[in-house]
């Protein structure tokens, strides 16, 4: 009797958590596709922050500790376009360098979200990932090489 009490149990436990998980990744397919259709509407993106997604090049924490990191950022569906960031990370954030630097080593898929006027936010697509920081200056131009 008590053997079939526990196999009920981790069957319900089990049930619960895929259903927990189907949650999760449903949400984040939502995220994902409320982003995208809101950049679909910008048909010639002038800003780095208004592509579908971004493939972070390069993470460059200026050395000062003042919080300013430099992107450069490319546009996998054109892959010539090409821009660099400059963002300033607040001051006490000490787990979005080390998370940039890891989305730069993995190649993965950038969802950039304007917050304001400058502010700005990085999510790692297929993930509720974030990173929030206030754009300081943008360069924008198709790459030559």
């Amino acid at each position: 009797m008590i053997a079939v009490v526990i196999l009920g149990a981790v069957v319900l436990l089990g049930a619960v958590a895929g259903l927990a998980w189907t949650t999760h990744l449903l949400r984040i397919g939502t995220v994902d596709a409320l982003e995208l259709a809101s950049k679909v509407a910008v048909p010639n993106p002038s800003s780095a922050l208004d592509w579908p997604e971004l493939c972070l090049r390069a993470v460059v924490p200026q050395p000062d500790e003042s919080g300013l990191v430099l992107l450069l950022v490319g546009w996998p569906a054109q892959p010539r376009q090409t821009a660099t960031l400059l963002i300033a990370l607040h001051s006490d954030d000490r787990r979005s360098v080390p998370a940039l630097a890891h989305w730069c080593a993995t190649r993965a898929s950038v969802s950039p979200t304007r917050l304001g006027e400058a502010g700005i936010e990085l999510r790692r697509r297929q993930s509720l990932d974030r990173v929030q920081a206030v754009l300081v200056a943008e360069d924008n131009a198709p790459n030559l090489v």
